[in-house]
């Protein structure tokens, strides 16, 4: 079992401090390691918060998402628009709270998540609601990226595609990171599951 420690990711250390005091004044152990991706690496923990204040921090999330994937992610959120909502969750993170809310909020947003449940404002959730319902599916990959998650689907790793595209791994990341965005998915296994639903994985089982 994981142990009950809760890691906190921010580029500013001021916030990610009073996120530390948040957590820790309702009994979590709580980490802020310098390199959180090598510090995850040594040990299992229950759940990560991360701070998303622009697109690298979401393209550390998606990376958290693929790497850590038994991994809860809770995003603190710059914003309360439903596409940061919607960002969030499609980049791997289980539940998402805006950074003004009250302390109690948050607090019950991270421990909804740990529990298995999204909580989230009834009108983001309306309003992803029917984004996904009126997203036409399959459209906008070209060739490349369907051919990507079919190595992925076939069990290649991040590893092999930095190769065979000439890529770094970061690189490979961000734009997986935009595929799957565009698709509506918010992880890896959600793309594959629905790169089969729409018939993009038929040409590698052959």
């Amino acid at each position: 079992m994981p142990d009950p420690v809760i890691v906190v990711i921010d580029r500013v250390p001021a916030f990610g401090a009073g996120l530390e005091a948040i957590l820790a004044g309702d009994g979590f152990e709580v980490a802020t390691p310098a390199r959180p991706s090598a510090w995850l690496r040594q040990r299992q923990v229950a759940a990560a918060v991360v701070t998303l204040r622009g697109h690298e921090d979401v393209d550390r999330l998606q990376e958290l998402s693929e790497e850590f994937t038994g991994l809860v992610l809770v995003a603190i959120l710059s914003s309360s628009a439903h596409s940061v909502y919607a960002t969030a969750l499609r980049s791997g993170a289980h539940a998402a709270v805006s950074w003004d809310s009250a302390p109690a909020d948050i607090l019950a947003v991270v421990r909804a998540a740990m529990a298995g449940r999204t909580v989230l404002p009834t009108p983001t959730a309306r309003a992803l609601a029917k984004s996904a319902q009126d997203r036409p599916q399959g459209t906008g990959l070209r060739p490349q990226e369907v051919q990507w998650l079919r190595v992925l689907a076939g069990g290649g790793s991040v590893v092999e595609l930095a190769r065979a595209e000439g890529y770094s791994q970061r690189e490979v990341f961000r734009r997986l990171s935009a595929v799957y965005r565009r698709m509506g998915a918010r992880n890896r296994q959600e793309a594959i599951a629905l790169a089969g639903q729409w018939g993009l994985l038929a040409p590698a089982s052959r």
